[in-house]
């Protein structure tokens, strides 16, 4: 994900969209929409970046790749930890009833 790519190159730089915009060229609304994932991400501004940043065009889309890989990890840990929660909470309503019936 580009557009994650990009927002945390902005944070770890400590900048503000309007920085960002400032460094890059572009309007604020429109570094808000590519962080936000509303526009795309071309060509074009990944060079802008990758000047504005010192950061080679290739080091940006790997990061990107990173970024996104994390994500999926992030999506799995969530989905694994919400069915662990509904086989607990499972378990607990089948041991509340064996309880209820003896």
């Amino acid at each position: 994900m580009l557009n994650e790519a990009l927002r945390l190159v902005r944070v770890y730089h400590d900048l503000t969209q309007a920085d960002v915009a400032e460094r890059v060229g572009l309007s604020k609304s429109y570094v808000s929409e590519i962080e936000s994932g509303e526009k795309k991400v071309s060509l074009a501004v990944l060079e802008k970046y990758s000047a504005a940043f010192d950061i080679p065009m290739s080091s940006l889309m790997l990061f990107a790749e990173r970024v996104d890989e994390a994500g999926k990890a992030d999506a799995i840990r969530v989905y694994v930890a919400d069915k662990t929660l509904k086989m607990l909470d499972w378990a607990a309503t089948i041991s509340e009833f064996r309880g209820a019936s003896r």
